[in-house]
């Protein structure tokens, strides 16, 4: 207002300096003109601003009422189905500090302590390590300090930095009095705001900066920087309180579970609603719901709702529709009925679900009440545009019970999105891939050319290599299908059992001799022989040979069983001959013959195979052989004239790069080529040095190898090798982490951040994957991570340099310490040099928490 008498009286003053002087002239009128128009041009645009400022304001508050209205909902809802959710201490913390605060008491840190004694985890520990030993050492500063940040006379923004001053201005004198270097003042905006609440609970708020952020994305407001949070948080806050948000509903039900202390308890209740609605907030993620269906099934789905939307002329915000979503189905509901619906095969038995007024298919289940109607399971879409009309007579008779959905609270924008904007849809599926689903008995080894025979995950340490070869291997074997983590780990230790897939990992001492075959000691009754032995790999190919090895595998293994009953089995030779076959400890037949059942030696389940597929290893022994096999044909219908070996089999090489890759495979490196494969048109044939056999590698044997890029690049592999192997970079993926269960430290933006400074430090070779990351549930998880996997990992990394590591992780993990070293004066070396070298410490594990890691990506 006095700006705008001002600028009148500035006019007013002008207008009169101009009559004067041009009282009787022509101008005067033109500049009369002229000057009032000026005038109108100033104020027309001052009021257009603030018209356009009024409405801003306008929207915002109106935004703030819509959202605050849901979070209270869902705060209702979540008290009514689970109780109180643990957080009356925060009632019985601000009430201790209100019955022992005292300034003026005589011993200070004691009040002190007393007064903060219910505080719990509202504080950090290196916060109140920090506060509690200076109101020890120096109470009468600190009681200064508290006097200041409790003048309410002063501006609060003037009163928290000056807190913090004083803070970090005490900070030498403590570390001095208890002769440590490592503790921080960290008195941050979250501790100051304790402080605040519990002092005067009836004006100030609680923060926390994790439902701080979750509020501002749901207002749409971008939040503010470090060290401005609370206020604006505190802002927020009055507003709500001020346009009577927290109405009679919600503050009865409030009141059930809280009982209205001797203060006014609206800032806690804002609190209360904003940390336990948001304290299991996750981020839907479309795109990773997407991914788990086929994606032509998705297309089904959304072509036959299309038909819906447009008979019905649906449109969006309609409060009868719900668009919502699990772990598996795709659910659109009208009223309180579903009716079209999609899941993933394997977790249901339909792919799609839809009301129908008939019964348009087997498998259905009816709806209770009336209008009658069935929720029908369908596997073909054909079948939904077949009995379109019966589906479109039930939605009709939803739409005219129906005025508002009772689930609309649930319902989901971006999957309502994705069903009115075709745009966006299209930009969704665009990004996902049409799905195959192999037999399980694949006629043809290796027809889905997309999975490479030979190929190398590699990647920095952490990106998930090792698990991504377990569902590499078990998705070559069973066939490709939607698995969870549990799934996969199941599916591969059977398969492991069944020797279809062999893990090994490369070393320095691993040799020709262990990869494939050599000579080794075996001492039988007391006598040392020496016996060619294959190694894992050959132990490998042989099982995975396309003859004989399924129907032996099956008859042999009924044999061991038998003879674990029976003990002691007699068989005939060809020519008649009766010997005797027992299992030994390794499961392999020991041999008798006589009466007497004396022990000839030992037929070992391997050499039978072997002996079966035309090499001879029971030279004298063939007639002991046959009767084997003929017991095995007459007992367990064993054929060999007829079993094929349809089944893959995949060798995992952990680590490939660590072995002397050419001296492991030897001449074998050439049989790897997919054409050199037996069984295909170049297929290759070695002879082996140790045994003279004859060997090739079969098309149905998978190499998958993985390869740490910190350790060393995939240039330094053997040039051989490489152009043999398909290579699959593994980089970091924080976008994993979003739907982390521990959620008071952003866990992506953590790990992204570290990620950019490793990456300018020194490559992207060596930086950190989400790996590390996966799993954790609280605080300390966090902490021993970083404790015993990210600190060593960035120790090699800088080779001890904790200056690059500060610059990676920052100050409140790395603190400078005074050096006190002295070197004798006797003996000149860059004496100067090592007087003046800064010496760097990690802060105690101990005082690591929430604010120590979100200062990582934050300051």
């Amino acid at each position: 207002m006095r700006a705008n008498i001002q600028k009148t009286t500035i006019i007013a003053l002008s207008f009169l300096s101009l009559s004067c002087a041009v009282a009787h002239s022509i101008p005067f009128l033109a500049g009369l003109v002229q000057l009032y128009s000026a005038y109108i041009q100033v104020t027309g645009k001052r009021r257009t601003t603030r018209t356009k400022k009024n409405r801003t304001e306008r929207n915002m508050t109106e935004n703030l009422k819509n959202i605050t209205s849901q979070l209270i909902e869902k705060y209702i809802d979540i008290l009514e189905e689970n109780g109180e959710p643990n957080e009356a201490y925060k009632y019985l913390a601000i009430n201790t500090f209100q019955q022992n605060w005292d300034l003026e008491a005589e011993d200070f840190h004691q009040m002190f302590r007393n007064s903060l004694s219910k505080v719990a985890n509202l504080l950090y520990q290196n916060s109140w390590g920090f506060i509690e030993k200076s109101a020890q050492l120096f109470p009468n500063e600190v009681r200064e300090m508290f006097r200041n940040l409790y003048d309410e006379s002063v501006d609060i923004s003037q009163r928290i930095k000056t807190f913090q001053t004083k803070s970090e201005n005490i900070l030498p004198e403590v570390r001095q009095s208890l002769n440590r270097n490592n503790i921080n003042a960290q008195q941050d905006e979250r501790t100051i705001s304790v402080y605040l609440a519990f002092r005067f609970p009836e004006k100030y708020m609680l923060y926390k900066a994790d439902y701080y952020k979750n509020f501002c994305k749901e207002l749409n407001t971008k939040p503010k920087k470090s060290g401005e949070c609370f206020l604006h948080l505190q802002e927020l806050a009055n507003q709500i309180i001020q346009e009577d948000l927290l109405d009679e509903n919600f503050i009865n039900t409030y009141r059930k579970f809280y009982q209205k202390p001797d203060w006014d308890d609206k800032y806690l209740m804002i609190q209360n609603v904003l940390y336990v609605v948001f304290r299991d907030f996750k981020d839907f993620n479309l795109l990773e719901l997407f991914k788990k269906f086929d994606k032509k099934q998705l297309e089904e789905y959304y072509d036959f709702l299309d038909l819906i939307i447009e008979n019905f002329g649906f449109q969006e915000e309609d409060k009868r529709l719900v668009f919502n979503a699990d772990k598996n189905k795709i659910v659109f509901t009208i009223g309180q009925r579903y009716i079209w619906n999609t899941a993933t095969i394997g977790k249901d038995d339909y792919k799609f679900r839809t009301i129908s007024e008939q019964q348009i298919s087997t498998n259905f289940v009816n709806f209770d009440g009336s209008p009658t109607a069935y929720l029908c399971k369908l596997n073909d879409i054909s079948e939904a545009h077949k009995n379109k009309q019966s589906v479109f007579n039930s939605i009709e008779n939803e739409l005219n019970r129906t005025q508002i959905s009772g689930y609309s609270k649930y319902n989901k924008k971006e999957l309502e999105k994705m069903a009115f904007d075709i745009d966006f849809r299209n930009e969704i599926l665009n990004k996902l891939e049409y799905q195959t689903t192999p037999e399980m008995q694949m006629e043809n080894i290796n027809v889905d050319k997309r999975i490479p025979l030979n190929q190398i995950l590699f990647g920095a340490p952490g990106t998930g290599k090792t698990y991504n070869t377990k569902r590499i291997a078990v998705e070559i074997i069973n066939g490709e299908k939607n698995r969870t983590r549990k799934e996969i780990n199941v599916e591969y230790e059977d398969l492991v059992n069944t020797k279809q897939i062999v893990f090994t990992t490369f070393h320095q001492s691993l040799s020709y001799e262990d990869f494939i075959e050599g000579i080794k000691p075996e001492t039988t009754d007391g006598n040392v022989t020496y016996e060619v032995k294959d190694g894992i790999f050959k132990n490998l190919c042989q099982n995975a040979n396309p003859k004989n090895t399924v129907s032996f595998e099956n008859a042999y293994e009924k044999l061991q069983q038998k003879l674990a009953e029976n003990e002691v089995i007699e068989l005939k030779t060809p020519t008649d001959k009766t010997f005797s076959i027992a299992l030994n400890k390794n499961g392999n037949l020991s041999l008798m013959t006589g009466s007497k059942r004396e022990k000839q030696g030992v037929l070992t389940k391997e050499k039978l195979l072997q002996q079966l597929n035309g090499k001879e290893v029971f030279i004298g022994w063939e007639g002991y052989f046959k009767g084997v096999i003929n017991y095995l044909k007459s007992e367990f219908s064993f054929n060999p004239e007829t079993t094929e070996n349809t089944k893959n089999y995949v060798l995992i090489i952990d680590e490939i790069n660590r072995g002397n890759v050419s001296a492991i495979f030897g001449e074998l490196i050439t049989l790897l080529e997919e054409d050199k494969r037996k069984g295909n048109n170049e297929q290759t044939e070695v002879v082996l040095p140790y045994s003279a056999d004859k060997f090739s590698v079969p098309n149905n044997v998978y190499i998958i190898g993985t390869m740490n890029t910190a350790d060393r690049s995939v240039e330094a592999l053997d040039t051989a090798l490489r152009r043999r192997f398909s290579f699959v970079e593994m980089q970091p993926n924080p976008s994993i982490l979003i739907d982390s269960e521990y959620q008071d430290v952003d866990l992506k933006q953590l790990l992204e951040t570290i990620n950019q400074r490793i990456e300018v430090l020194i490559d992207k070779d060596h930086q950190i994957g989400h790996s590390y990351f996966i799993g954790i549930q609280n605080l300390d998880d966090l902490k021993l991570v970083f404790k015993d996997k990210i600190i060593p990992l960035l120790e090699e990394y800088f080779y001890g340099d904790f200056g690059k590591i500060g610059l990676v992780l920052g100050g409140y993990f790395i603190f400078q310490e005074e050096n006190t070293a002295k070197f004798p004066k006797n003996f000149a070396y860059e004496n100067d040099f090592l007087e003046d070298k800064k010496v760097y410490r990690f802060t105690p594990f101990e005082y690591w928490n929430e604010s120590t890691f979100i200062s990582v990506y934050e300051d």
